[in-house]
């Protein structure tokens, strides 16, 4: 078996290459803290926002129906550009009843 015999200076440097694991490691664990908190303060921002639209898009309908109902009614080209901008985002009235 062969044996390894370490000197003053080898063992100095092998503590300095410790040190710098030691230093290289705890930024690293620093750095991993910061973006997982980044994270989890982006995933409530986002969840904060997808509640936000759902509760836009709640109201939105509950509008396009007030201009289908006065559609029924009244055919006015005020009431058709309404529908027409409620088309465009997204807000069919002809699927609203499935809501």
């Amino acid at each position: 078996m062969v044996t390894i015999k370490h000197t003053r200076e080898s063992i100095a440097e092998l503590e300095k290459q410790l040190d710098q694991y030691k230093t290289a490691h705890d930024k690293l664990t620093i750095g991993l803290k910061e973006a997982v908190a980044e994270s989890i303060q982006y995933k409530r921002e986002r969840d904060s926002l997808i509640e936000d639209v759902s509760n836009y898009r709640r109201v939105l309908k509950v509008f396009a129906r007030l201009i289908k109902g006065k559609l029924a009614i009244n055919a006015s080209d005020r009431y058709i550009q309404y529908q027409h901008m409620l088309d465009d985002i997204g807000i069919n009235t002809d699927e609203l009843e499935a809501d």
